[in-house]
C-alpha cells in the first residue's frame, strides 16, 4: 500500500526550509555588502523559494490537520510535485496576499521573469525562442544584475522574515526566527517598495479595467 507523507516530515521539511530561507538570506545580505550583487540577487530568489515552501508545507498540513484530514495519496504526489518547481514556489511567496503585492510584481512572476532573472544572474548564455537559441540576441551576463536589483528583492524577502504579524500552524516554526541570532533582519535599512496595502486599489482599478464594457 502506498503511504503518504508522514507528520513528522511535513514538520521537519517545514521548519528545514525556514532555516534554509534564513541562511540563505544571511548569505544574500553578506554578498550584497561585498557588492557581489549578481550571486546576492541568486541567493536572495532561492531564500524566497525556501522561504514560500516552508509557509506553503506548514499551510498544507495545518489545513489538514483542522479541516478533513491529509487527501489521497495520488493528490498528496500532485502537490508534492510542485515544491519542485521554481516559478511555483516564486508565486506562492506572493499568492496567499496577492493583493498587497505590487501587480507588476505579480506579473513578473506569474510570467516567469523572476526565473529568468535567477538565471541571468548565474549563467552566460543567448536568449531563447521557444526550444531554438536566439543567435542574433545579445548575450547574457550576470553583472547585469545591478545593485538595485539585488536591494530590492533582498528587502522583499527582508520584509517577510520581519514581519510581527507573522505565525505558524506548525509550532516549531515559531521558534526558528530569533531575534539576537538573526539580527541582521531587523537591521537591514531597506524596502522594497513591492509590497503595502496601498496596492489594493491597483489590483481593484486594473481588475475593473480587464471586465468588457456592455453598451
Amino acid at each position: 500500500m502506498q503511504r503518504g507523507l508522514s507528520s513528522y516530515k511535513y514538520k521537519r521539511i517545514a521548519e528545514e526550509s525556514l532555516r534554509n530561507a534564513l541562511r540563505l538570506h544571511g548569505d544574500s545580505v553578506q554578498l550584497f555588502n561585498a557588492r557581489s550583487c549578481p550571486s546576492a540577487f541568486l541567493l536572495s530568489v532561492l531564500a524566497l523559494e525556501e522561504f514560500a515552501k516552508a509557509k506553503w508545507v506548514d499551510h498544507y498540513y495545518y489545513s489538514s490537520v483542522t479541516n478533513e484530514g491529509f487527501p489521497d495519496y495520488e493528490f498528496e504526489q500532485k502537490w508534492l510535485s510542485l515544491l519542485y518547481s521554481h516559478p511555483e514556489k516564486q508565486f506562492a511567496f506572493v499568492a496567499r496576499d496577492i493583493f498587497d503585492f505590487s501587480p507588476k510584481l505579480v506579473r513578473f512572476i506569474q510570467n516567469k521573469n523572476l526565473e529568468r532573472k535567477k538565471q541571468q544572474a548565474v549563467y552566460i548564455e543567448l536568449e531563447r525562442i521557444g526550444k531554438s537559441v536566439d543567435t542574433t540576441g545579445r548575450i547574457s551576463i550576470p553583472s547585469r544584475i545591478k545593485k538595485l536589483d539585488a536591494k530590492q528583492i533582498i528587502s522583499l524577502v527582508n520584509q517577510e522574515f520581519a514581519q510581527n504579524d507573522m505565525y505558524f500552524g506548525i509550532p516549531e516554526l515559531d521558534t526558528v526566527i530569533d531575534v539576537q541570532e538573526h539580527q541582521f533582519i531587523f537591521d537591514w535599512p531597506h524596502r522594497s517598495g513591492l509590497k503595502g496595502r496601498h496596492f489594493r486599489k491597483q489590483h481593484t482599478a486594473e481588475a475593473n479595467s480587464a471586465v468588457p464594457s456592455h453598451g
